[in-house]
């Protein structure tokens, strides 16, 4: 039986190869036929004939031909609407990467994540991979309590310093029949991190066998978390195949001036991932805060969170707002002048942290007012390091 499935993969890679070869014949006799003696020229039309006729032509239909990747009217009527683990972030059966430089937070990130998961979805099963992280480290993350209080909904491996890739790999192939026995359970995957538990080739990920067992579990409705690394360069520490056969990445970041965790959509493919932030204390996630705050400068932050609560008490024109940050010594303290205030004030106006208008019988005088509800602020760094 080996022989025969031996036989007949050399028949198809042979086929395969065909269409290139005649191709290659085509292009020579176009553009380098001049190079050619008139025998040469004869003996490459008649190779191309030769392959003509060796080539096996299917009588199938285009549609049938590519039934697999036609989507048909049933499937587009009935497609489910994407179902999201962590809203606007994990998207259920995907291959999904979070990468950043080390100490940023990703791993944080992901045990928060996964308490999420397990205690808003209670068909899901989450096995964390772990190969990066020491020991008391693991502790630290309160990952001995998610154990204690999951149960089987929730195994942490990565014990094994021999042959970790060998055996990351073995668990993932039994996991993807485990998945295909429970289709009522939703198995969550944590690869952390992907260059050490992925099978390598002369000191490189081999690309051909990346995400082979992933791609399985996604395939059975299981969905698969990624976590890697930038080098010092700021690019992939191994291949960028890595983002590029996933689902969704995003860029993990850290905002030491806001303390806060950054999570930058890189790659969303057709997945509506969205850019969040979260606020850190003592290096714990605490809840997630406004991106766009966050994302910000220490000084710039601070206006901003003195602006929201200025106007929280009520509407307030320009020359009032530049003569209470005065008076507070705002302008000194950060260094900005009264330029970069009003820039500030127009900036985050358009952005919808505030409104203004500009009343004709107030001398044109600019108002500014909150009109809706903003996420939670960051808090007030100075009290904080108090």
């Amino acid at each position: 039986m080996s022989n025969l499935i031996q036989k007949i993969e050399t028949k198809i890679k042979n086929q395969e190869q065909i269409p290139d070869l005649i191709q290659r014949i085509d292009n020579i006799l176009k553009n380098n036929s001049h190079l050619l003696s008139d025998n040469e020229i004869t003996e490459v039309r008649n190779e191309k004939i030769r392959l003509e006729k060796k080539l096996i032509k299917s009588n199938l239909s285009i549609e049938n031909k590519f039934n697999d990747f036609f989507y048909s009217f049933e499937e587009i009527e009935n497609a489910h609407e994407t179902q999201w683990l962590i809203s606007e972030v994990i998207p259920s059966g995907t291959i999904g990467v979070f990468y950043g430089g080390a100490g940023v937070g990703k791993s944080s990130l992901l045990v928060k994540f996964s308490k999420e998961i397990l205690e808003n979805y209670k068909n899901t099963f989450i096995i964390y991979i772990d190969a990066d992280m020491a020991l008391g480290k693991i502790n630290d993350f309160g990952i001995g309590e998610m154990i204690k209080q999951y149960g089987e909904r929730f195994r942490y491996a990565g014990k094994s310093s021999n042959n970790l890739s060998v055996v990351s790999q073995n668990l993932l192939k039994e996991i993807i029949q485990i998945q295909l026995d429970f289709p009522q359970r939703k198995y969550i995957i944590i690869e952390d991190s992907l260059t050490l538990i992925t099978p390598r080739k002369q000191g490189f990920i081999d690309v051909e066998k990346l995400y082979r067992y992933e791609k399985q579990i996604r395939d059975a409705n299981g969905t698969i978390i990624i976590v890697t690394h930038l080098n010092k360069a700021g690019v992939f520490a191994d291949s960028q195949q890595i983002e590029n056969y996933a689902d969704y990445t995003f860029l993990v970041q850290r905002n030491d001036f806001n303390s806060s965790i950054l999570l930058l959509p890189k790659k969303a493919s057709r997945y509506n991932i969205h850019e969040k932030a979260y606020k850190v204390e003592n290096r714990k996630i605490i809840e997630e805060i406004d991106f766009q705050i966050a994302n910000i400068s220490y000084s710039e932050s601070s206006f901003v969170n003195t602006i929201l609560d200025l106007l929280s008490d009520g509407e307030m024109n320009q020359s009032e707002i530049m003569k209470y940050l005065k008076q507070i010594s705002f302008l000194s303290k950060y260094s900005i002048g009264e330029k970069k205030v009003l820039s500030l004030l127009d900036k985050w106006s358009k952005m919808g942290k505030w409104s203004y208008e500009q009343r004709v019988n107030e001398k044109n005088a600019k108002f500014y007012y909150i009109e809706t509800a903003k996420l939670t602020k960051l808090p007030n760094i100075d009290k904080i390091g108090a």
